[in-house]
């Protein structure tokens, strides 16, 4: 029998530490800087925020699905 994963709700915040992989993409930002969030990736190491270790928490997470024609830029 498989075990289930709880399902996260959406007010749940979710956070991680620097040195550690980020585990969604989204825009992350610090508890005492909202104002200015920093795109990380999933997979991507945790930053620190200049020079000190810090607890990033999710902001936005990314969207994912398929790219459509119409909301590509061309280049011409």
């Amino acid at each position: 029998m498989k075990k289930r994963r709880p399902v996260a709700t959406l007010n749940q915040s979710q956070t991680a530490s620097t040195g550690h992989h980020c585990p969604r993409t989204g825009w992350w930002s610090v508890s005492w800087n909202e104002g200015d969030p920093t795109f990380i990736t999933e997979g991507q190491l945790m930053p620190a925020l200049g020079g000190v270790p810090t607890v990033w928490i999710l902001r936005e997470a990314a969207v994912r699905g398929p790219v459509r024609a119409s909301t590509l830029i061309s280049a011409s």
